[in-house]
């Protein structure tokens, strides 16, 4: 086979190479229990017994024939009672029909039990892969070289690194507005960018990697347009919101969704997604959304913002290289990396399946030098001819501020002078021998939980471990919606923040570990007011060097 030697080469390689790998080792692809099934109104109700932190991939089989939802069907998905509806098209209504429960009798006129013998739902990120290669064989690709519109007047309550990262947006065709959290990367100029576009009557594209991240970045948006003579129509937000979101920002979601519960009369008339499309300025999607849909919506944009862009492959960051629109990517680097299923030693052998390990801070590497870029590693500092620097964050206290820029960020970072509250609870000396779970940790937890209901607390809290055994163990133990890995908490924010480290682990805890250290500063930046961390404080107190000794050091006792 000859050598790939193009970015489009290399990236349809890639995902024939990485969907192969995949395939043959039952990677990508998790079953997802299915508790009921009916029709109603025609529209498929699926109650799951497990929660769903990704609608991307999903596929339903029914009987032999697999369809990919996101094609086949519009979907909502009720987070609290773990309940996906879909309103399929007629293909997939066709099958549905076909695997009425014939021994339940009809509950409604229109509501049909279905037989669930008959009915999978699959999690399938293979599909993803494909979708990769399949964009690329159709586009040619390259980095964008047109300008910018003209920049906006700065506005006056921009500090100095804001409006230095506003001016470069508007005046560099790729860029980098890197920023710890608070540092006001949404709130502030992904904003402004986004609302000098919308007032020149140009459309923008707003891209993260996952839904949650989505979600997150369209409430920071709107609830800031709506401080302003702004239409909320204006914004669109593409894909499977929550039901929280469609329930506070209708006018925001597809009309299809609205149609299908009833919410169109919040609309002056019924209106399709072809005339949402024409007439919204900001229109949001998640990287595979954008993928798999923006060539048949036949949208034209004038700028790309991708947010937390140190969390996305490369290979899905490549679509946007097409029509020359300026991209600006939002992120940290100092956070979580993308995931990629193949190991090292085969990636040594499919040096072309790199591009799913890297991140989208090696796009302006990649179009320049796409062989050099294959031995990159996630760690190795991206090459960027134009990045600036937000230094200053609101949400953390100077005090943790110092901590996390003398271990992770080394650029000066600043806080407010406000002190962050960071408490420790010792749980005693850990008993498992496994080092993937701590009961006692567990125990600890629960007791604070009682103590922070008490005083109000746990409407905003989050619970966070790097082990998923950890976390089982705590969803047992403690009846608690937001109970998450590292990993799965990304892109979400609570007030409160209890973090159950368990162990010093090579890969997840121990801080002189670069990706290790970069998850534990994503569990630390989820909180916004207060850190809780529940700890055998005996032995993380011996481990001096590591991060978690450092914030322990300067954190407040609590006995339970």
């Amino acid at each position: 086979m000859d050598l790939a030697t193009t970015p489009e080469e290399i990236l349809i390689d890639s995902a024939k190479s990485y969907y192969t790998y995949l395939d043959e080792h039952n990677l990508g692809l998790e079953e997802l229990r299915i508790l009921s099934a009916s029709l109603e109104q025609e529209r498929l109700i699926l109650t799951l017994g497990t929660k769903l932190f990704s609608q991307d991939g999903l596929v339903l089989g029914v009987g032999e024939t697999l369809f990919e939802l996101s094609v086949y069907g519009d979907m909502q998905y009720n987070q609290e009672h773990s309940i996906l509806e879909v309103s399929p098209n007629y293909e997939l209504l066709e099958s549905l029909e076909q695997i009425r429960d014939s021994k339940m009798r009809k509950s409604t006129n229109a509501t049909y039990k279905l037989v669930l013998e008959k009915l999978k739902l699959f999690s399938d990120l293979k599909f993803l892969v494909r979708n990769v290669g399949e964009f690329v064989a159709k586009h040619s690709l390259k980095l964008p070289s047109k300008k910018p519109i003209a920049a906006p007047q700065i506005p006056a309550y921009l500090n100095e690194y804001q409006k230095k990262a506003l001016d470069m947006i508007f005046s560099q065709s790729l860029s980098y507005v890197w920023g710890a959290p608070g540092t006001g990367k949404t709130q502030v100029v992904l904003f402004e960018a986004v609302y000098h576009y919308a007032k020149q009557g140009l459309r923008t594209c707003v891209l993260a990697p996952t839904n949650s991240a989505l979600e997150q970045i369209f409430i920071t948006l709107i609830e800031h347009f709506k401080t302003m003579d702004f239409e909320l129509s204006n914004l669109l937000r593409l894909g499977m919101p929550t039901q929280k979101f469609l329930n506070l920002y209708p006018e925001c979601c597809d009309p299809n969704l609205l149609i299908q519960k009833n919410q169109i009369s919040l609309f002056a008339q019924p209106t399709s997604l072809k005339n949402r499309l024409k007439n919204a300025l900001i229109i949001g999607f998640t990287l595979d959304g954008f993928i798999k849909k923006s060539e048949s919506l036949e949208i034209e944009f004038a700028h790309y913002f991708l947010d937390e862009c140190a969390f996305a492959p490369l290979a899905k960051a490549c679509a946007l290289c097409v029509d020359d629109v300026p991209i600006t990517l939002f992120g940290d680097h100092k956070q979580l990396m993308p995931i990629c299923e193949m190991p090292p030693k085969d990636l040594k052998a499919h040096q072309e399946v790199n591009v799913w390990n890297l991140s989208t801070l090696f796009l302006e590497e990649f179009f320049t030098n796409p062989q050099a870029v294959l031995q990159k590693q996630p760690t190795d500092t991206p090459l960027l001819s134009h990045i600036a620097e937000l230094k200053y964050t609101h949400r953390y206290g100077d005090n943790l501020a110092q901590i996390l820029d003398s271990t992770i960020y080394h650029i000066g970072l600043q806080g407010r002078d406000e002190a962050m509250e960071v408490y420790c609870i010792d749980s005693g000396t850990k008993r498992e021998a496994q080092n993937n779970i701590s009961q006692n940790e567990a125990i600890a937890i629960q007791k604070l939980y009682a103590y922070l209901h008490k005083k109000s607390l746990t409407q905003s809290l989050g619970i966070i471990t790097p082990f998923v055994n950890q976390r089982k163990l705590l969803q047992k133990t403690i009846t608690h919606s937001d109970i998450s890995t590292i990993h799965s908490s990304q892109g979400r924010e609570w007030d409160n923040v209890i973090f159950s480290p368990v162990d010093l682990h090579y890969y997840l805890t121990d801080s002189r570990q670069i990706s290790a250290l970069f998850g534990l500063n994503v569990a630390i930046s989820r909180l916004k007011k207060r850190l809780f961390i529940v700890c055998d404080l005996g032995f993380w107190q011996q481990q001096e060097g590591q991060f978690l000794h450092a914030l322990l050091m300067r954190s407040t006792r609590i006995n339970l």
